[in-house]
């Protein structure tokens, strides 16, 4: 069997640190990361065959990161985290995690754990990659306009507000959109129903920024003082 080739992602940069020495210490080739913006970024460069990822303080983002890795990939999955609750660590194996180890953990304990899963991974399987590069080189809207398409090929599902937000920005790429604007799309194509004012356009581009960080991609979408917003990258 080839080296084992781990990347770990944790915001605790000194347990990091440490786990990754262990894991050098124990013939397997790893790598450490602090956010799942890095971790996306390092994965589309290849050579990885399981992640291992601390969402002891991530919540529902962590159990969404969790079912992103195991929809794109066949990398194995190993969950971390202080102060898993039995409930919390059953989320994360219904989402795809093929263990997961609370913290406090014991270095060796995660190495066996690793080891163990390596049996299962495919031979001499090809560098893991979260999607295929756009044709076109630029964003794009799919499936009718409910998901959101990076250049890398990344795949972003929006909601009814952030699909008409997006398709809006698009329409006029490089060009600023008012607040008013927008909500009076929302309005327009979804009734009075629809949260319209300009705190709630800025709370679900928030959220859209936080979908594509999750999916390792910066959201072109820029704020422009006094305006609204405007989607850059065209």
């Amino acid at each position: 069997m080839n080296q084992l080739r781990i990347l770990m992602m944790s915001p605790d940069e000194a347990a990091r640190g440490i786990a990754v020495s262990a894991l050098l210490q124990a013939g397997i080739s790893a790598r450490g990361c602090s956010t799942s913006l890095e971790l996306f970024g390092l994965l589309n460069g290849g050579g990885y065959d399981v992640v291992v990822l601390d969402v002891g303080t991530l919540g529902e983002i962590g159990y969404a990161l969790v079912a992103r890795l195991h929809g794109s990939s066949s990398m194995g999955i190993v969950v971390t985290g202080r102060g898993m609750s039995v409930d919390s660590r059953l989320r994360c194996l219904q989402s795809g995690a093929d263990a997961c180890l609370p913290d406090p953990q014991d270095p060796r304990e995660l190495a066996c754990i690793l080891l163990s899963l390596a049996r299962r991974l495919p031979a001499g399987q090809e560098a893991a990659s979260v999607g295929e590069a756009a044709p076109n080189g630029q964003w794009e809207l799919r499936d009718q306009g409910w998901t959101l398409a990076a250049p890398s090929g990344a795949t972003i599902s929006l909601s009814a507000n952030e699909r008409l937000i997006v398709r809006s920005l698009l329409e006029v790429a490089g060009k600023a959109v008012g607040r008013t604007e927008l909500g009076d799309e929302l309005q327009v194509e979804g009734g009075s129903v629809r949260a319209s004012g300009s705190r709630s356009i800025d709370v679900i581009v928030s959220r859209l920024r936080r979908k594509a960080e999750l999916a390792g991609v910066m959201l072109p979408i820029r704020t422009v003082y006094g305006s609204g917003y405007l989607f850059a990258d065209q």
